[in-house]
């Protein structure tokens, strides 16, 4: 690495600025990505974050590593996501897979901010935030931006998935339930040779039309009998975000029922 380390940059410096020594950086590698995953990278990498998984999350990790396709539902707060960033990261530095493939619809959350300017990574980068920030738990900022910039962790929106192919990489989907029955026979039919996909959901809140909400019957239905397929299910009694949620989670439930939503 060079002298200049992103994370001694000014903090006054733009993330222009930033973005231009790291892609220097990257391009140092001359597309070596193995070599980019053993310097930034360790098998000590994971145990230096200094997350220690419970029990709950460590049966959900080992779930998803013994099977190809892990569908895994729950509340929101119960680390659906921050466990598949984890072990996504563990099969990488594994060498079990050469690239983190993730995906979430790009479906605003009962708001409309209209039109979003710039490059189609800037305008997908708000969507992405529950990736990022769950990876910083694990990883450095370094470490992160040359994983993106060099493509070992990388953005797909379905609306482009048609005719793709995914080979050796895992595959990330959040917010499964936004997506229709189509979008996620699209999704799931892109997974390649030596891959594994983990589909993340929570039906209780979906920011569709009810009627596309689909992903129980997907599960129930389309994936019924499927070999190397696990279903694994958190319970508002697993939420870390914040205990409070428990209860909140748990009104919510009694009024959905009351008013059939």
């Amino acid at each position: 690495m060079g002298e200049l380390s992103p994370s001694r940059i000014n903090n006054k410096t733009s993330r222009k600025v930033e973005k231009e020594y790291l892609n220097k950086e990257v391009k140092n590698y001359n597309g070596n990505k193995t070599k980019i995953v053993k310097d930034f990278l360790s098998k000590d990498t994971l145990e230096k974050s200094g997350i220690i998984l419970s029990n709950k999350q460590q049966e959900y990790y080992k779930t998803i590593r013994n099977n190809i396709l892990t569908v895994t539902q729950g509340p929101a707060g119960t680390s659906k996501t921050f466990v598949a960033c984890y072990t996504a990261l563990s099969l990488l530095i594994d060498g079990k897979i050469n690239k983190i493939i993730i995906t979430k619809p790009i479906q605003e959350s009962g708001e409309n901010l209209g039109f979003l300017p710039g490059t189609v990574e800037e305008k997908t980068e708000p969507y992405l935030q529950s990736y990022k920030s769950n990876f910083l738990k694990i990883i450095t900022p370094e470490i992160y931006n040359h994983l993106v910039l060099s493509g070992l962790i990388k953005f797909e929106a379905i609306a482009y998935m048609r005719g793709l192919t995914f080979d050796n990489c895992i595959m990330l989907l959040d917010e499964a339930q936004n997506l229709t029955i189509k979008q996620l026979m699209l999704w799931v039919t892109r997974v390649g040779k030596d891959s594994k996909a983990i589909l993340m959901g929570d039906v209780s809140q979906y920011d569709i039309k009810k009627g596309d909400v689909k992903l129980t019957d997907f599960i129930n239905k389309i994936l019924k009998g499927v070999k190397n397929t696990a279903s694994f299910e958190f319970t508002k009694g697993d939420i870390v975000r914040n205990p409070v949620l428990i209860q909140i989670v748990d009104n919510y439930e009694k009024y959905r029922e009351d008013n059939k939503l």
